[in-house]
């Protein structure tokens, strides 16, 4: 069952036989299944902590968890022992699939912590279904199908760390570093920072500290505050009417020649430039940084 029906086309969009789901709630301690699945199902627990059976192995669903079953899964579903269950889900086969999708053999078939947007495709979906009365005895159309193998393509491809200690899977140390960098860039942008200030606010050791940085952002602690401030930097010339001299005094620079020298050597083109290239319908060069890092833009 892990073959599509039809081959790959060089280009093409997914094509669905039918769509068919809606919300269910279980009374505490229910279970479904076991069962072999017949077609594809997506299902997201939105209330219970469920217990997944997929091939004699549990696996724990918590809510907001989102399941991709495929045809061939021999599963069994144990609901909440102790409050009642909600779930949303629905089911389809597929006519021809989205032509870079992976074979179903290596899809990953649990999300414990999806990307929000996920979820709120997942309603959209449903909501979508309740408005196609006639479905499944009719296929749904190319928009509908769309949607679907937008939310499929986003299930397969997100890579978000499922670290609970966390945003982003970043550990707490960094997290805190963060944070403390960017209000301190929002608040006294011209405050000198050393990686004294910032062990202080991790509170672990410097060379901790810089480990962590390097594995889970790529840089040093005081490499990533600087490029923190071009990158805030970047933003505001884009998106305001300030002058470059002011900028770089937002961003904690007090020689505007300096922050210039710093802003080329990063961005391979001067403030100014990006600003004439602006004007002429060229974009801006990518940012060094994560943009969940970039300071708020403030003037």
């Amino acid at each position: 069952m892990d073959q599509f029906p039809v081959s790959r086309p060089a280009v093409g969009r997914l094509e669905l036989a039918y769509l068919y789901g809606g919300v269910v709630q279980y009374c505490a301690g229910e279970t479904l299944g076991p069962r072999m699945l017949g077609d594809y199902e997506l299902v997201l627990i939105i209330e219970g902590q469920v217990s997944y059976r997929l091939d004699h192995r549990e696996h724990r669903a918590p809510p907001g968890s989102i399941l991709l079953a495929r045809p061939g899964f021999h599963e069994a579903y144990r609901w909440d022992p102790v409050v009642p269950t909600r779930h949303a889900y629905f089911h389809f086969d597929i006519v021809r699939p989205a032509y870079d999708w992976p074979l179903p053999a290596s899809w990953p078939f649990l999300r414990t912590r999806p990307a929000p947007v996920l979820g709120a495709m997942f309603r959209h979906v449903i909501q979508l279904i309740y408005c196609h009365p006639t479905w499944p005895a009719v296929p749904p159309g190319p928009a509908e199908c769309r949607v679907v193998e937008t939310l499929i393509s986003l299930f397969l491809e997100e890579q978000v760390a499922e670290n609970t200690e966390s945003e982003y899977g970043r550990p707490e140390p960094v997290h805190r570093t963060l944070r403390w960098m960017r209000q301190t860039l929002d608040d006294d942008p011209q405050r000198p920072v050393g990686l004294d200030d910032l062990v202080r606010v991790a509170c672990v050791t410097d060379k901790h500290l810089c480990r962590l940085f390097r594995k889970t952002v790529g840089w040093p602690p005081m490499r990533t505050y600087n490029l923190m401030r071009l990158q805030l930097s970047l933003a505001l010339l884009t998106r305001t009417n300030l002058t470059i001299k002011q900028i770089a005094s937002r961003c904690g620079y007090d020689n505007q020649f300096y922050f210039t020298r710093c802003f080329t050597k990063v961005f391979a083109r001067s403030p100014n430039r990006v600003r004439q290239d602006l004007s002429r319908g060229v974009p801006p060069p990518p940012s060094p940084l994560p943009v969940d890092m970039t300071p708020r833009v403030r003037w």
